[in-house]
């Protein structure tokens, strides 16, 4: 049976976008340009850039161009949060798999990355998330709790809004490189630089309380602002 036309085009723009021909932050071809190179009406075009748009891979606006966003489908995923039901959705909506949990003593270098102190006791859920819908991996996930705290919610991972906003949510962006354990559970090389999002979580005493380190492939993630 022949896909349709415009299930063709987007199947061969999905494609162009994985090898590297229009790589993360690139333009794709007009509508008017991919007509011309495919042969093809406006309105099956349409339909074709639509379908990479609900799988979250580019961004159309008017006067802008189509930008690339990701080089993999990644559905309504959007690594930075930009409310409290943000990140219940990122809970909901996603599960860590293959995951190792235990209690941990800060050194000096995971202290700096949490923003807490050296020597301090924590409990920690490390390994790579996935959607729960497709089973598509989005990023290696780090939760760490304060060891006094209780655990059952960051093992069953049962947050809802009126828990994330009962303090405040610093939420930091960095850039780092993956590490070996990393690379071999996103499918990257080792040292591929990656997009991170930290979220520091304050108890109503304004004490840390739990922090989300989630480290994203730099080539599938893009951060843009329009002023």
């Amino acid at each position: 049976m022949v896909a349709p036309r415009h299930q063709a085009l987007a199947e061969t723009l999905l494609a162009q976008i994985a090898e590297g021909t229009f790589p993360v932050g690139s333009r794709i071809p007009t509508e008017e340009q991919l007509c011309a190179a495919h042969g093809l009406a406006r309105e099956t075009v349409r339909r074709a850039l639509r379908r990479l748009e609900d799988l979250g891979m580019i961004s159309r606006r008017q006067g802008s161009g189509t930008t690339v966003l990701a080089s993999r489908p990644v559905a309504g995923y959007q690594p930075v949060a930009r409310s409290a039901a943000d990140i219940v959705a990122l809970a909901a909506d996603t599960r860590i798999v293959d995951s190792w949990s235990g209690d941990t003593v800060l050194d000096a270098e995971a202290a700096g990355r949490l923003g807490a102190a050296a020597g301090s006791a924590w409990f920690v859920v490390r390994g790579p998330r996935v959607r729960r819908d497709t089973g598509a991996t989005i990023c290696w996930s780090e939760h760490y709790l304060r060891s006094d705290l209780p655990r059952e919610k960051i093992l069953r991972f049962s947050f809802r809004a009126e828990d994330v906003a009962d303090g405040e949510v610093e939420q930091v962006i960095s850039a780092a490189l993956v590490t070996e354990r990393m690379a071999v559970a996103l499918g990257v090389a080792p040292a591929t630089a990656a997009l991170v999002i930290t979220r520091r979580h304050y108890g109503r005493d304004g004490r840390l309380a739990s922090v989300g380190i989630h480290s994203h492939p730099a080539d599938r993630y893009q951060i843009a602002t329009r002023l």
